[in-house]
């Protein structure tokens, strides 16, 4: 890891650590913001089947430690990418947990201006260290290499193959040739042979009615 990682990692994991564990310590900083929402998750999860010890407070004290973990995680460069998606997770559920702005008035919508584009300047470090490789090859760029090389070996092997095709029917060429002058040897062969049995027969009747007509 270069020295400028090992600096920014940490930084940027510190306001989520801080804020996982003030979370886990006071859930109410977070179910205040929202408390009719949270009054709805309450009611939902005691007409579901889950454990009666699960409730809003329990969630929001989970995420928190989620947050908190992730950020001791990404700052000691352990799983840094997986630490940098649960972060991510964990700021987009303190966006939905904001609130209305328009609602606001003086001095307190300012404050939470400030506090949102905090954040937004948060989950923009976040996004960046999720795509940060570390210097190593992505996985799309390993993917399209994988690809590249998948495709410049098939077509070598079609090279190969059609000059493998080729030399078989040159040889397949020559190889018909030669039977075809074999075979024409052979019958001119046989019609050389017929021609002197049949020279030879009819010498052979020319010289018996020779000596017949002698006698």
């Amino acid at each position: 890891m270069s020295l400028i990682r090992s600096i920014a990692r940490p930084l940027l994991a510190a306001p989520f650590i801080l804020e996982g564990i003030r979370t886990v310590k006071t859930p109410e900083r977070e179910i205040d913001v929202a408390p009719a929402a949270f009054a709805k998750v309450d009611e939902k999860l005691a007409a579901s089947s889950a454990p009666g010890m699960i409730d809003s407070r329990t969630i929001v004290r989970a995420a928190g430690a989620v947050a908190a973990g992730a950020g001791v995680m990404y700052a000691t460069n352990r799983a840094p990418r997986a630490a940098a998606v649960l972060l991510l997770a964990t700021t987009s559920i303190g966006f939905a947990n904001r609130r209305k702005i328009w609602e606001l008035r003086g001095e307190e919508r300012m404050n939470e201006i400030q506090a949102i584009l905090t954040d937004a300047g948060l989950l923009g470090g976040v996004l960046l260290a999720i795509v940060d490789t570390d210097g190593s090859p992505s996985v799309g760029y390993r993917v399209n290499k994988l690809v590249e090389r998948g495709q410049k070996s098939a077509a070598k092997k079609q090279r190969e193959l059609e000059r493998s095709a080729k030399k078989l029917q040159s040889k397949v060429t020559r190889s018909d040739v030669r039977k075809g002058a074999e075979s024409a040897q052979g019958r001119a062969s046989d019609i050389a042979s017929e021609l002197q049995e049949t020279a030879s027969a009819a010498l052979e009747r020319f010289t018996k009615a020779y000596q017949a007509q002698v006698d």
